[in-house]
């Protein structure tokens, strides 16, 4: 007996309830990768911006490298800076948590990848534009990538507020040392709290207006030591004296005499109000292609977590996060991407057999993929370690080997090709040596990298390789103890030579 509806209303019913259905699907945002020489982008903005903003930063690299004369050594695959594009500032901070959580955008430079997190808007009525917030964080990368002489605390950021006000032209010229609006108050403050004595003797802030004031004095300090022209070749001869051992106030006196007569040719700069500027032509800035393609829908699925997962914050909760990625996960067991970075919160929480399986997925999807590979190591690893007859440190380093085929040029296999001897508790072969100070050559951002390197030279006696490395862990200004271990590691070296000097 049919009901009073009939067959019609019947399926108009059925495909009202799929409909509604699909409706309380949870919605994924339609997300992009951008591919470039330099960067890999992930953005859920419309594909063309997507594509101008990967070519605006790929024109910044090139003009910072060609205002500087850096190299551009070849990048691989697995050490392309990743840049997570997020809504606002509410999203960043949303993402890095903790004392910190305040920021506008950050930086996160590690071996095993180095990720950025930038906001797509900013406030209208705010001065500190997302593309500045980008500038001064990717400024930072490309300083520590080229970095071997010390860089005080005021240079590091001077140099990057010098560089995050950017502009990059419609025609792909590219303006830099525009004055940064968005550190006017500190600049103009009456009372300032870092004299320059105190600036340039390498001193890092212990208050907000003096963290301000590093800020904005080292920007007016980098500015006008780059365009005054009496003042020519003194940042580097300071920088040089430091190098050599000078106590910072001292190789600051050396290199430009009388710091009150400085600070007062600065304040008579920053008054006048006439800022030289920069502006390098479309013509010398060509870059690489850039593509751009929409994820799977797998990799959309996962990306809120994914972006936690590789922005580093939420690793102390990894049990929980872990939970939430298997079940984002589930529905797509052939995605490799989904795979690998399940493979990945797994290893971080200590599920090393449920890590190697999802990178075997993966693998099975894709296998030659990067990430999946040192993936599938990694776990075999944590299996060698925790004694598993039925693998060997030897089978884990064979993975690695297997990925750096894959990428010659990434650091993080060779970097866990050297650490696989160590967790075996044998000494690292010739090659594993060799494999880790190329890892730090691939990766000079990473300063806990360049210290293992540096002790590593240091204990086959070669002290000069060893305090090349050194100097810049020693004045980063975010480098804690590692900074200080490399502090003391400098002056043993010194005192060493000092004596055979004397002797």
């Amino acid at each position: 007996m049919e009901s009073s509806g009939g067959p019609l209303l019947r399926s108009i019913n059925i495909m009202f309830l799929a409909l509604l259905a699909l409706i309380a699907m949870p919605a994924h945002a339609e997300w992009h990768r951008a591919s470039s020489t330099h960067f890999v982008i992930y953005s859920d903005e419309d594909p063309a911006k997507l594509r101008a903003f990967a070519e605006k930063l790929e024109r910044f690299d090139k003009a910072v490298r060609t205002a500087r004369g850096m190299k551009d050594p070849k990048v691989g695959d697995g050490n392309r800076l990743t840049v997570f594009v997020v809504k606002d500032l509410s999203a960043v901070q949303e993402l890095k948590r903790g004392n910190d959580s305040g920021v506008a955008g950050f930086y996160r430079t590690r071996a095993t990848g180095s990720v950025a997190v930038v906001p797509r808007e900013t406030p209208r009525d705010g001065e500190l534009t997302a593309d500045a917030i980008f500038f001064h964080e990717y400024a930072h990368h490309l300083m520590f990538q080229d970095l071997t002489t010390p860089m005080p605390p005021w240079l590091v950021e001077g140099f990057a507020e010098f560089m995050a006000t950017a502009d990059v032209g419609k025609d792909g010229s590219v303006g830099l040392g525009g004055a940064p609006a968005h550190r006017a108050r500190a600049l103009f403050n009456v009372k300032n709290p870092m004299p320059f004595e105190v600036l340039l003797g390498g001193e890092p802030p212990h208050t907000g207006a003096e963290r301000s004031a590093l800020y904005a004095r080292g920007w007016l300090l980098a500015h006008y030591l780059t365009f005054a022209e009496r003042r020519r070749g003194q940042l580097e001869t300071y920088l040089t004296n430091i190098a050599a051992g000078q106590p910072p106030v001292a190789a600051a006196k050396a290199a430009f005499g009388d710091l009150r007569s400085l600070e007062r040719e600065t304040e008579k700069y920053l008054k006048d109000d006439k800022f030289p500027y920069l502006t390098l032509p479309a013509s010398g800035l060509q870059i690489g292609a850039i593509a751009v393609e929409r994820v799977s829908p797998g990799t959309a699925a996962i990306m809120p977590l994914l972006m936690r997962l590789k922005a580093g914050t939420d690793i102390g909760h990894t049990e929980k996060l872990a939970a939430r990625f298997r079940e984002a996960a589930a529905p797509y067991p052939s995605d490799p991407v989904v795979q690998s970075a399940l493979a990945e919160i797994e290893l971080y929480a200590g599920n090393a057999a449920t890590a190697e399986a999802a990178a075997d997925r993966a693998l099975g999807a894709h296998p030659d993929m990067l990430d999946a590979l040192i993936l599938k190591g990694r776990a075999v690893l944590a299996r060698a370690k925790a004694k598993d007859p039925h693998v060997t440190f030897a089978n884990a380093r064979g993975w690695f080997n297997r990925a750096n085929r894959v990428d010659p040029e990434d650091p993080e296999p060779l970097l866990l090709f050297y650490q696989s001897f160590r967790d075996e508790g044998v000494p690292p072969s010739a090659n594993a040596v060799q494999a880790l100070h190329y890892a730090a050559q691939l990766a000079p951002q990473d300063m806990s990298l360049r210290m293992t390197s540096a002790r590593l030279y240091l204990a086959a006696g070669q002290s000069a390789e060893a305090r090349r490395l050194l100097v810049p862990v020693a004045f980063n200004i975010h480098g804690g103890k590692l900074a200080d271990e490399a502090r003391a590691l400098i002056q043993r070296i010194d005192g060493v030579a000092q004596a055979a000097a004397a002797s």
